[in-house]
């Protein structure tokens, strides 16, 4: 991304941090099966329309939002509020991902405590959980496309799709593993540049 493009760029970070609460507040309003059903909805806002981040560090956020403990939602908004504005960007991007659902859980728990039963809410639920389904697809095809010409990360999503279909191994802990092999990956380059370049040196 090239910042002067960009005419949020040169906002402060009070404004910054206030978009970005904009931002989030209407697609977490909207994702009901979870965070990740909000992630094309902000990529769209954050990348494409007002490119406060490239698509890659954008993906580089999306991957460790899952990759760590705790709320996807919660993660990605920490992050990415960080980025683009520091701690009060990360304060109100918080906010407005916690907000939508808190309300809506207030609203559930003290007016509709027997909706889950009702026949036309289960329907809703059910398909609401098909379209989840395609939106994570639709993400692990934007990943793909992205890298798709890095031998290395094509290895590391089939590894870590194989692995927990395959064995008994968790998710959890092919994570971890992955994370290890990437560190790994990472210290071989970094010595073999260094070799090379005291190659050349000589």
């Amino acid at each position: 991304m090239d910042n002067n493009l960009s005419k949020y760029y040169h906002m402060t970070n009070f404004r910054k941090g206030l978009l970005l609460f904009w931002i989030y507040f209407k697609a977490m309003a909207f994702a009901f099966t979870g965070g990740m059903a909000a992630t094309p909805t902000l990529i769209y806002e954050i990348v494409t329309k007002r490119q406060l981040l490239t698509e890659e560090e954008y993906l580089e956020i999306i991957a460790l939002s899952n990759s760590l403990p705790g709320i996807i939602g919660i993660n990605n908004s920490i992050f990415t509020g960080y980025k683009i504005a520091g701690p009060f960007g990360s304060l109100m991007a918080v906010l407005a991902t916690a907000l939508p659902a808190y309300f809506s859980m207030l609203l559930v728990a003290f007016l509709f405590q027997g909706l889950p039963e009702n026949r036309y809410v289960r329907g809703a639920i059910n398909g609401i959980r098909a379209v989840s389904v395609a939106i994570l697809f639709d993400m692990g095809v934007r990943v793909f496309l992205k890298y798709r010409k890095n031998a290395f990360g094509i290895l590391m999503m089939l590894f870590a799709l194989a692995v927990p279909l395959l064995t008994k191994i968790s998710a959890f802990y092919t994570i971890l593993l992955s994370g290890l092999i990437g560190i790994l990956y990472y210290i071989y380059n970094q010595q073999n540049k260094k070799q090379e370049t005291a190659g050349e040196d000589k």
